[in-house]
């Protein structure tokens, strides 16, 4: 009788994995045909099925994989990927974990974890799960160690629980003094956050489609300038249309910062260092009539943040005191070193501790309280139409807010206005930046696959790598350049876009070129990446991602960078 073809009753023999297991084609693994199975095999794999909790086996020194029903819903989105997959491709993210696993049990030993803590991408972004995990080895037929019998159960919800109960039994006279004396601010707070969210709701949904857009045309628009280099008349036309391009993209980015869903890419800084080359800049954007007055410590703390926001953050604060002064006067960027206490803290969803204050005042016409209590707020703007878009304070308060710190802002009528933000001590070393050559070529010879589902912007993509030089082979999406690579294909770069369709995730496609010998070096891009690269849209210094829209000089100079440090490393 066939292997699973009658359940005797037993439901998990009936069920969606026992048919799965059952059509699948294991010839292709070490396990050989199903027909074949020794009994040792065929035994653990009922044995799996019928049980309630959740179970998986690996088999073989490369542990390909077969699980029970309870399984597959802990695997979410990864399942039914994951059947007779090698672990360590499986679960990428964590498979020097699981390769400990499959060589302590194959040489007849057991493991146990309790609350495990592991980051896993179950649907398609990481996330800390907890986990209790006993694993075993599977004997053969030969009475050797064969495989491992792993059971999986997720504890996660109970250890939040148990977290926030400790945090809510902890001192709590205090917490509950601190809160009342909250109350009101938090309040706000949530009528805030819940304009926040539905600002970023709506961002988040347009902007990856909204910035494909304009990718689509700024790529279009670059390559016609190119192909028709002594047409006087087409260059200026497609001057002005790159130019209302940047202007949407610009808007794109502001919206999202706002809603403290842009990729940011926070180092270690002193202000003292930002300041020094961002000081030229300032003085040209305000002009001669207006002095810049900059007060920072010599010994100020460090700070983790995304130098570019930053300084973007400084500029729009100038600028805005600039038009409040009807252009002539002083402006003040002041810093300094502070430690807030836990009744300074109220109302400003930050925890005490050190801080570094940033401050950029001015002497102009101020704000009269109704203005003030919307200064904030996305496209709220007092300034004549076409002299401002509202979002310049917006993107400053989602910038200081998504880096871990807060912003508030103090103005009165024909006095001024004074806007801080607060972020947080950074303990580690500064960041030492790279020299760039900016005379060296942006072309190459290299091979660089291109990942992407937006037509129109693979096409263009292509072009213009191949203009510089490259060859270029293409993928329409994760599962499509997946089968490449795994066919044979060796490029020197993996140029992907975030968001695609697919059971192959574009992460996927990272952490498979990281375990390569040697690594794929992997160029990132996107409209907006839904948080699937990091968590809270914070990237890691090992993430390379260039946001769209952008420029040829900007896909070259990004694309040789990256090539550059990969010849670098190797």
């Amino acid at each position: 009788m066939q292997f699973l073809s009658n359940s005797h009753g037993c439901e998990g023999w009936a069920g969606e994995m026992a048919r799965r297991i059952r059509a699948f084609d294991w010839s292709g693994t070490d396990l050989g045909p199903i027909d074949r199975w020794s009994t040792s095999l065929a035994c653990t794999v009922q044995m799996m099925l019928a049980s309630p909790v959740p179970m998986v086996m690996l088999w073989g020194r490369a542990g390909y994989m077969i699980y029970n029903d309870s399984y597959s819903v802990f695997a979410g989105g990864r399942h039914p990927y994951l059947l007779g997959t090698p672990v360590e491709l499986g679960w990428p993210e964590v498979a020097e974990f699981n390769r400990h696993v499959v060589d302590t049990c194959l040489a007849g030993g057991t493991l146990s974890f309790n609350n495990k803590e592991l980051v896993l991408s179950r649907h398609g972004r990481p996330e800390t799960l907890w986990l209790d995990l006993y694993y075993s080895p599977v004997a053969g037929d030969d009475q050797q160690p064969a495989g491992v019998l792993a059971i999986v159960v997720e504890t996660t919800e109970l250890v939040k629980s148990e977290r926030v109960r400790q945090e809510l039994t902890h001192n709590l006279e205090q917490r509950v003094a601190a809160e009342v004396q909250a109350r009101s601010a938090a309040e706000e707070q949530l009528r805030q956050s819940q304009k926040l969210e539905a600002i970023g709701g709506l961002t988040g949904g347009v902007a990856h489609d909204f910035n494909n857009l304009l990718q689509v045309i700024a790529g279009n628009l670059h390559l016609l300038a190119r192909h028709e280099p002594d047409n006087a008349q087409v260059q200026r036309r497609v001057s002005a249309a790159i130019a209302a391009v940047e202007r949407g993209a610009t808007l794109s980015s502001q919206l999202l910062a706002f809603a403290r869903r842009q990729p940011l890419s926070p180092a270690v800084y002193n202000p003292q260092r930002i300041y020094a080359g961002l000081g030229e800049l300032l003085q040209r954007a305000l002009g001669e009539t207006i002095h810049i007055d900059v007060q920072l410590p010599q010994d100020s703390w460090c700070i983790n943040v995304d130098r570019n926001q930053l300084e973007n953050a400084l500029l729009n604060l100038a600028i805005n005191a600039r038009d409040a002064m009807q252009g002539e006067g002083v402006i003040r960027i002041t810093g300094e070193n502070i430690i807030l206490n836990p009744a300074e803290c109220a109302g400003k969803s930050i925890k005490p501790g050190e801080y570094v204050r940033l401050a950029v005042t001015d002497t102009g016409v101020g704000m009269p309280s109704t203005v003030l209590k919307r200064a904030f707020e996305p496209f709220f703007t007092t300034k004549r139409e076409g002299q401002g878009t509202g979002l310049g304070l917006s993107m400053v308060f989602g910038f200081v807010r998504q880096s871990g710190g807060h912003v508030d802002i103090w103005s009165e009528e024909n006095k001024g206005s004074v806007v801080q933000m607060y972020f947080p001590r950074s303990l580690e070393p500064e960041h030492v930046e790279p020299d760039i050559d900016l005379e060296s070529p942006c072309t190459g010879q290299e091979t660089i696959l291109v990942v992407e589902d937006n037509e129109g912007v693979r096409l263009t993509v292509v072009e213009l790598l191949k203009q510089s030089g490259y060859t270029v082979l293409t993928a329409e999406d994760g599962d499509q350049a997946m089968a490449k690579l795994q066919s044979g294909l060796q490029p020197e770069l993996i140029f992907t876009d975030v968001v695609m369709p697919g059971r192959i995730k574009s992460i996927d496609l990272a952490n498979w070129a990281r375990e390569q010998v040697p690594p794929i070096p992997v160029l990132f891009t996107s409209g907006h990446t839904r948080d699937i690269l990091s968590s809270n849209h914070l990237l890691s210094a090992d993430i390379n991602l260039l946001s769209k829209p952008y420029s040829p000089d900007a896909l070259t100079q990004r694309v040789r960078s990256v090539l550059t440090a990969r010849q670098g490393c190797s």
